[in-house]
């Protein structure tokens, strides 16, 4: 019984779970998977326009904003907008122009109804404050608010808008 004892003694134990060589390879797979996991919710988050039928975020799938046309044209208004800032005695003034991808159409309805888009214009600066004109992003925000404002206009007298963009020309505050 000795022998036998000392026989089971000297064999060599087996192992119990997964083979030396399965396990890094297990973990590569997984590693594998979750980082594809991860990319794949980037993708859903950060860029929905790249997966078929896009989503509600997409650029394409603003209703605001004009589909290109054309080729890019400027219009330039003529008039210098002068208001005072709502929260203290000092004035603004302003020259402005605008892009535009809509052609010679989108063009002529600026030109058309100018007097209206300048009187839309000098409401909405008539309730600017200091703090909308100090930094290069509060005038950002400023020029944006102008197309919204100019797009209304024009979409209220029956134009379909589009107004790419507003330009500030000349800019001065005292």
């Amino acid at each position: 019984m000795a022998e036998a004892d000392a026989k089971v003694k000297d064999a060599p134990k087996k192992r119990k779970g997964l083979p030396a060589l399965l396990v890094p390879l297990l973990a590569c797979v997984l590693g594998a998977a979750a980082g594809g996991a991860g990319a794949a919710i980037a993708v859903l988050k950060f860029a929905p326009g790249l997966i078929a039928g896009g989503g509600a975020h997409t650029p394409a799938a603003a209703p605001h904003d004009p589909v290109p046309e054309g080729p890019l044209e400027y219009v330039e208004v003529d008039n210098a907008f002068t208001s005072n800032l709502a929260d203290s005695g000092r004035y603004l003034q302003v020259k402005i122009s605008l892009s535009t991808f809509g052609g010679p159409e989108a063009v002529e309805s600026i030109e058309k109804h100018k007097p209206a888009l300048v009187s839309a214009v000098l409401a909405a600066l008539g309730e600017v404050r200091e703090p909308d004109i100090e930094s290069a992003k509060a005038k950002d925000d400023l020029r944006a608010r102008l197309k919204g404002v100019i797009n209304s206009a024009l979409k209220s007298k029956g134009e379909p808008g589009g107004v790419e963009e507003v330009f500030f020309t000349s800019l001065v505050v005292q």
